[in-house]
Parts: C-alpha cells; structure tokens; sequence
C-alpha cells in the first residue's frame, strides 16, 4: 500500500523551537505509512534546507504580510491538489488560519491544527471568533501542553473533545554523544577550568535573557572567570551587548548567534538557565533536561508541567534577577546538587519527552481519523 500524503503548513522556517520540532518529526515519521511535504507561507530558511536534505519537498509562497491574501490559498489548494495530499497539519495562527481554509475547500481528509504557545494576552474578537469558526472544520487540535490547552478552552470557547495535548520529543541519541568538551570550549575561548552558565533562545523580550544577564553582572566579583553562553540570535542582540558593554561583564559573556550544534554547547555548560516570561512547551528546556543539566527556571505553570518534582530545578520567580544569581551561586558551590539534578532531568527527558514516542501518537492520531471517514490505511 502507497503511504499517504501529509502536507505540513508553517508560517516561516527560521531557526526556531517550532521549526526545530517539525525537523525532528519529519525525521521520525514512517516512511512506509507517511509520505511528507512542507509548505512555508514565507521562505525557505535554515530550517527548510535542512528539510530539503532529507528528501522532503519544501514549497515556499513568499507572500505572508500583515493583511489576508487570497493567493495563499489558492496557492496552498493547488499544493494539496498536485500532490494527492491527505493529512493537512498546520502550525502558528497565520498557517492555522490559511492551510484550514485551503484544507477544506480541497476536500482533505484529515485536517490537525497545532498551538505552540499560551496567549499573552485576551486575544482580540476577531481571532477567537476565527478560531471557534475553523475549530469546526478541524479534526483535531494540539496543544503542545496542558497550559495551551487551558487557554484554548478559555479564550476560544472550544469543545475540549476537539483538543489532544501532545508534548514535543527530543533524539536522545543527540544528547548520548560523547562530545569533545575541551575542544568546545578552546573553540569559543573559553577556559578549562571556568564554570559555564549558558540559555539558548531568541533574544527577545519572551525569552528574558536580560535577567540572566543582571545575575551575572551581581556575581561577577565573586565568580570572575564565570563565562555565559547567550545562544541565539534576536532583535535584542545589540540591546544585549550595549548593557554587557556598560556592566563590565564583556568578558564574560559570549554571543554565539543562532548555531545548529546546541546539544554540543550544552555539554559544556555546568549550569543551564531558562529565563522566560511565558512559554507552551518550551524545546530548549527539554533539550537542557537531556543534555543532564543542572537547571534554573521561571516559575511558570507550563515549566511545572515539565519539571514538577523536587529535585528537578530550582524555579524563580520571572524577571528575578536576584533569585537567578542567588541560584547560580548555590549551584556553582554543591557540585552534588548539580549533579543529582542533571541525573534526575535526563531521566525524565529521555523517559518522557522521546521524539519517536510523539511522532508514534501523531502517527496513530491520523490513522484513526482517516479509518473513521473511511479510509483504508
């Protein structure tokens, strides 16, 4: 039997958590049953090229703006057509929004639309009475944590029969490598022996690496070789480094922009720090977990979703800089408690949070819609 086609349809494929989690599912999925395309409202980007190279189509519209355009989905319908596609999977609001329409008016099967975040604020009228609208041609919606889907019933007034939650997985085969930890360092300059904090993410105001940066600039006297790894890139990256500038703490941060090799800079950090004011599930964190981190965290309820036992991460109040600093002295002092938290997050990450573990439930998730329109599969 053929495998069935499945269309992804994403808003952009920059380096990003949404993007990354798509790249580790279309590496997972069964071949022999799933046959996947993607399709960008914009670019290509990083991500797309990485896509490309596994042998996946990557069709890219270059027309998302801030006002509807029409042509994307016709443009998006002509896709589906081409391609006997069967499976349409939207991620983000913008691909939410068109690849549905387009969805429908092509008569798809099996139509699963994914939220990737909570809602930073009471979304206007207009959104959520479009949510409620497209939420009746949707088979199914993910959320990617029980907070999404909190937020979803909430803002949008959707059946809670209409919402899944499905975590995003991690490779813990990425994270079982032996890697080269002397050789990471002397590449970023950085000494043997200095202790490494380090956060990956978009610089942005969401991620809150600003106050990761505050803690430092409170610690530096005590801890002067303490080396801080910002890894990502940002509108905020000149904003970053003006304020390192004007601390005195140049020396200790290093800006590594956007990298591919982030399970590699983790192996080096001692100490990882996830700032954030707000999340869905953040990719970064559980990535952190199986590296085997020691982590500091916001205190937020999709975080306690993930790290919800003691011994697991020591959780801050957001915007806390006091309370980063305070916790990275405490860890840099009890390389045991380091240690037992890296032990007990791996664990968890690679028991919990296995991409082939996510790829298998989207996997069974689409056979069942397909068999009850009748389908064969």
């Amino acid at each position: 039997m053929k495998p069935v086609n499945i269309l992804h349809i994403i808003s952009k494929l920059p380096v990003g958590g949404v993007e990354n989690q798509l790249l580790m599912v279309l590496r997972n999925y069964n071949r022999e049953k799933f046959k996947p395309f993607v399709c960008s409202l914009s670019d290509k980007g990083e991500i797309g090229k990485e896509i490309e190279s596994l042998g996946i189509k990557v069709f890219t519209l270059n027309k998302l703006g801030h006002t509807f355009n029409r042509a994307i989905i016709r443009d998006i319908c002509k896709i589906i057509k081409n391609n006997e596609i069967k499976i349409v999977r939207t991620h983000q609001y913008h691909a939410n929004f068109y690849g549905r329409i387009a969805a429908k008016i092509s008569k798809v099967p099996c139509i699963v639309a994914s939220i990737h975040n909570v809602y930073t604020r009471d979304k206007k009228f207009h959104r959520r009475f479009i949510n409620r609208l497209l939420a009746k041609i949707t088979d199914k919606i993910i959320a990617v944590s029980e907070e999404v889907k909190k937020d979803i019933l909430k803002y949008d007034k959707i059946p809670e029969d209409k919402i899944k939650v499905i975590y995003n997985g991690i490779d813990p085969d990425i994270f079982s490598n032996n890697f080269d930890k002397d050789t990471i360092k002397k590449s970023l300059g950085i000494d043997l022996k200095a202790p490494v904090i380090g956060t990956v993410g978009r610089l942005t105001m969401q991620k809150g690496q600003i106050y990761l940066l505050e803690a430092i600039a409170k610690i530096k006297g005590r801890f002067p070789y303490i080396k801080v790894l910002i890894v990502g890139d940002g509108p905020l990256m000149e904003e970053f480094k003006k304020y390192v500038k004007s601390t005195g703490i140049s020396e200790n941060v290093i800006f590594t922009g956007s990298r591919r090799d982030v399970p590699a800079l983790l192996s080096i950090m001692d100490i990882f720090v996830f700032p954030s004011l707000w999340e869905g599930l953040p990719n970064a964190l559980i990535e952190s977990m199986a590296a085997g981190k020691a982590i500091i965290a916001s205190d937020l309820k999709p975080i306690r979703e993930i790290l919800n036992s003691e011994g697991e991460c020591i959780l801050v109040q957001p915007k806390n800089s006091m309370a980063i600093a305070e916790s990275i002295e405490l860890l840099l002092k009890d390389k045991n408690l380091r240690d037992n938290i890296g032990r007990n997050v791996q664990n968890k990450a690679f028991s919990c949070f296995n991409i082939k573990t996510t790829v298998k439930i989207y996997g069974e998730l689409f056979e069942k819609i397909l068999r009850s329109k009748g389908w064969n599969i």
